[in-house]
C-alpha cells in the first residue's frame, strides 16, 4: 500500500514539475465553462468574460446597443449582439430541447442576443 501510494505521489510531483501551460492571446479575456444536468439533457456553455475595464453600468445600452446593428462584419447591416467577448457564446444540448416551445435539435449553437431594456431576445 506505501508503495501505490509513495509512487502515486512521485508520478503527481513529476508531472506536476514538468507541465508547462499555455494559452493562446485572447485579448485579455478570459474562457470560461459552465454546465449542468437538466433533467436528462447536459448543457453546456463556453464563453470568453470580457474585461469591464471602467465600464460597470455602461454595457447594456452603450457598448450592446438595443437592437439589430451594424457591427462592422459579415455581409449584412443588421445584426444581433454576438454573446462573449473576442469570440461568440456557445451553447450545446445532449437532447433535443424545446424552448419558449420551440423544437431545437441536440447539438452545438452559436449564441446572439437582440439586447431591448425590456424584453431581450435569445438566438441560437
Amino acid at each position: 500500500m506505501r508503495k501505490l501510494s509513495f509512487l502515486a505521489a512521485f508520478i503527481f510531483i513529476y508531472a506536476a514539475s514538468h507541465a508547462q501551460l499555455t494559452t493562446p492571446p485572447n485579448g485579455g479575456n478570459k474562457k470560461a465553462v459552465v454546465g449542468e444536468r437538466i433533467g436528462i439533457t447536459d448543457v453546456t456553455i463556453h464563453y470568453d468574460r470580457p474585461g469591464v475595464k471602467g465600464r460597470e453600468g455602461k454595457i447594456w445600452g452603450e457598448l450592446v446597443q438595443p437592437g439589430y446593428n451594424d457591427l462592422g462584419f459579415g455581409n449584412t447591416k443588421q445584426a444581433p449582439w454576438r454573446a462573449g467577448a473576442n469570440e461568440n457564446t456557445t451553447i450545446e444540448f445532449s437532447t433535443d430541447v424545446k424552448i419558449e416551445g420551440q423544437n431545437l435539435a441536440a447539438g452545438k449553437y452559436a449564441f446572439f442576443i437582440a439586447y431591448d431594456p425590456n424584453e431581450c431576445t435569445l438566438i441560437f
